[in-house]
């Protein structure tokens, strides 16, 4: 009975690696503490190579968090600022939108709303590469640059 056990062990933690996330971690390549943009929310590779959002431990999160379809569409209770006034905390709507994933790109853009249109959040451009990256918040002309890079995992 015990090699039944250790053999059931072994082949879950191997599926748990397998389907281990790929988080990439973006940081300002001018680290002042005065920029204004981040990469939000922080994306990352499912084990399948879908572009995903990390978003599901938000309050009040709902709907799907990986693009699928060329689409991914979520629900949380968040605080939105608009150039540095905020809109308040409220249940608010995102959804991704134009997204490129290939060998040399990731790409895509998120909106938001709470009633009515979708605004325009944040264009993000991630040169896989390299690892160069540009952030375009809503009224952000020139963006700001960031070094990306997959997360080290940890045992």
């Amino acid at each position: 009975m015990k090699p039944v056990y250790a053999t059931f062990l072994l082949l879950a933690s191997a599926a748990t690696c397998a389907q281990a996330q790929s988080r990439i971690v973006c940081e300002p390549t001018s680290n002042t503490g005065n920029e204004i943009t981040a990469i939000w929310p922080m994306p990352y590779l499912s084990e399948t190579g879908t572009l995903c959002f990390d978003v599901k431990g938000w309050p009040g999160y709902g709907g799907r968090n990986c693009v699928q379809n060329g689409q991914a569409t979520w629900t949380g209770l968040v605080i939105v600022n608009v150039d540095g006034e905020s809109q308040g905390r409220d249940t608010t709507a995102f959804r991704v939108r134009a997204p490129v994933l290939d060998q040399e790109t990731i790409e895509y853009a998120i909106e938001w709303r709470r009633e009515g249109d979708w605004s325009p959040m944040q264009r993000v451009k991630i040169n896989r590469l390299s690892g160069d990256a540009v952030s375009y918040y809503i009224t952000q002309h020139g963006g700001e640059p960031y070094r990306c890079s997959l997360a080290q995992r940890k045992l």
